[in-house]
């Protein structure tokens, strides 16, 4: 390996590692906020329903969120195409965009 390999490599090693770190923290964050958002939506709407202001109907309520689950569950396992893009992108830049990601997700 020469030494004008070397720059190109680090840059892009560290490059992804940095992509993977932001995008990770990214993430958690925005499932951290959704989180939220929907719990209080579901504590008011069950607040409300206790209160006989409104009525929900939970049967419809738990269908609509096994369909809505069902979909999401779908679209995480079917992957094909990214994972053809990421194994194009090379062994160092795929490693440490991961690393980075992992990271990332878990201090965020």
């Amino acid at each position: 390996m020469s030494s004008d390999s070397f720059g190109p490599m680090t840059v892009t090693i560290g490059g992804g590692f940095f992509a993977g770190l932001i995008t990770g923290w990214a993430l958690k964050k925005i499932i951290k906020l959704a989180a939220v958002v929907v719990g209080l939506f579901l504590g008011a709407l069950f607040y409300l329903q206790s209160q006989t202001i409104i009525n929900i109907n939970r049967e419809k309520l738990q269908s609509v969120s096994e369909v809505f689950l069902s979909t999401i569950g779908n679209s995480i396992t079917n992957t094909g195409d990214i994972s053809n893009i990421i194994g194009n992108m090379g062994i160092p830049l795929t490693g440490s965009l991961s690393a980075g990601f992992a990271i990332g997700f878990m201090k965020g």
